[in-house]
C-alpha cells in the first residue's frame, strides 16, 4: 500500500531468511521517534515495530539475531533507549525491555456520569471535521508531547492519521473530532454503538474539564470507552464515581536501556540522592543534585541490585520502588530508589 510505504523507512528494517531455501522467516524494524522524559527532555528513541517470526522458525534464535542487529545499530547511532509496544507480555523482558507506562481500560456510563463542577455553557470545545481539525491537532499534539513524560512523537504518522483508511478502524466508524484551543479528543463509534475514545490530550486542567463535559454530553451513546493513565482524575471529577468502571489494566510502552548513564542523566528528578546501582551486573553511581543527575560506571560495591527491565518500570515513574521491592525485584535498600518517583504517571497516549 503506498500509504504504508510512505510511513516506513525500509532502511530501519531487517529481515531473516532460511539459509536452505531463502524463505523469508522474520522481520523487524523501527520508527524514528522521540520520547519525553520527566523534566521535558526528548530522547531519540527507536520505536521497534513489525516484529514477527514465521511459525516454522520459532525458538531458533531468529528474533534474538534480528533484535541484536537492531540494538547494535541504535547504539551506533547514539540512542540511549529503545521502545516498543508488546503484543505479548512474555517476550521482551529477556531482551532487556520492561513496561514503563500503563493504562486503565475504562467504561463510562455516560447517562449517570456528571461532573462535580460542571462548566457554564457555552463550552469552548467544538465538534469539527477532520479537515477543520488537521492543523490544530498537529500543533496541539506537539505541545502535549513536549509536556507529557512517556509520550512519543507522531510526526511520521500524520498522513496515515488524517487519511483514516478503513483498515485502521477495526470495525469502528470513521474518526470523529472534538477540538478545544488547548486540547482535543477523537473517537469512533464501535460495533456495540459506544463512543470509543482514541485520543484525549489536554494541556490544562480547564481544557480537560471542558473536553470531558463535551464527551459526557454525547447524548446518543450510553457508554464511552477509553484508555486512561492509572492516576487519571476523572473518577474524582464525577458526582457518582461508580459511573467509571475499570475493565482492565494494561501495559503500553516498554523500554530498554541502550546507554544507561545517558538515559538516567537525561531526565529530571524531584528528589536529590546518591546511590550505587547494579543493573544487570554492571555498577553505576547515580548522583542527583538540585534535580540534575550525573551517572558513571564504577567499581564501588552496589547498594541496590536490579535488572534493566525492572529499572525501566521506575525510570518514568510508572511503578514505585516499594512495589518493585515487595515483588522481589529489587535487592538492597529500595528506599534509595525513591529519587525515581514522579508526581504523575507517564502516558504514552498513542500506538505505533
Amino acid at each position: 500500500m503506498p500509504l504504508i510505504r510512505r510511513t516506513l523507512d525500509l532502511d530501519r528494517f531487517v529481515v531473516a531468511r532460511d539459509t536452505t531455501d531463502g524463505a523469508l522467516v522474520g522481520v523487524a524494524g523501527s520508527f524514528d521517534l522521540t520520547l519525553t522524559v520527566p523534566g521535558g527532555a526528548q530522547l531519540r528513541a527507536p520505536g521497534v515495530t513489525w516484529v514477527s517470526v514465521a511459525p516454522s522458525h520459532r525458538r531458533l534464535g531468529v528474533l534474538r539475531n534480528m533484535l541484536g542487529e537492531l540494538h547494535a545499530r541504535y547504539r551506533a547511532d547514539g540512542a540511549a533507549v529503545a521502545i516498543l509496544t508488546a503484543s505479548e507480555g512474555t517476550i521482551y523482558e529477556r531482551f532487556g525491555y520492561g513496561p514503563t507506562t500503563f493504562v486503565d481500560e475504562v467504561t463510562i456510563a455516560r447517562r449517570t456520569a456528571r461532573l462535580r463542577a460542571p462548566l457554564a455553557g457555552p463550552l469552548r470545545t467544538r465538534a469539527v471535521t477532520g479537515e477543520q481539525a488537521r492543523e490544530a491537532i498537529e500543533g496541539l499534539h506537539r505541545r502535549w508531547h513536549a509536556a507529557t513524560p512517556g509520550s512519543v512523537s507522531v510526526e511520521q504518522f500524520w498522513e496515515l492519521f488524517h487519511a483514516d483508511p478503513e483498515w485502521v478502524r477495526w470495525g469502528g466508524s470513521a474518526r470523529r473530532y472534538l477540538l478545544h484551543p488547548d486540547g482535543y479528543a477523537t473517537y469512533r463509534v464501535d460495533e456495540k454503538d459506544r463512543a470509543q475514545l482514541e485520543h484525549f490530550a489536554a494541556l490544562t486542567d480547564d481544557a480537560a474539564a471542558d473536553l470531558w463535559q463535551a464527551v459526557l454530553g454525547l447524548d446518543v451513546f450510553d457508554e464511552v470507552t477509553a484508555d486512561l493513565p492509572i492516576d487519571h482524575p476523572l473518577r474524582e471529577m464525577l458526582v457518582d464515581p461508580r459511573s467509571l468502571r475499570v475493565t482492565a489494566r494494561q501495559d503500553r510502552l516498554w523500554l530498554k536501556f541502550l546507554d544507561l548513564p545517558a538515559a538516567l542523566e537525561a531526565r529530571a528528578y524531584d528528589h536529590d540522592g546518591d546511590v550505587v546501582l547494579s543493573v544487570d551486573g554492571a555498577a553505576y553511581r547515580l548522583t542527583v543534585i538540585d534535580g540534575a543527575a550525573r551517572c558513571r560506571a564504577t567499581d564501588e560495591a552496589p547498594s541496590v541490585r536490579l535488572t534493566g527491565a525492572t529499572l525501566a518500570g521506575l525510570y518514568l515513574g510508572a511503578v514505585t520502588p516499594s512495589t518493585m521491592a515487595r515483588a522481589g525485584r529489587v535487592d538492597g535498600d529500595y528506599a534509595l530508589l525513591e529519587i525515581f518517583t514522579t508526581a504523575r504517571q507517564p502516558e504514552l497516549g498513542t500506538t505505533f
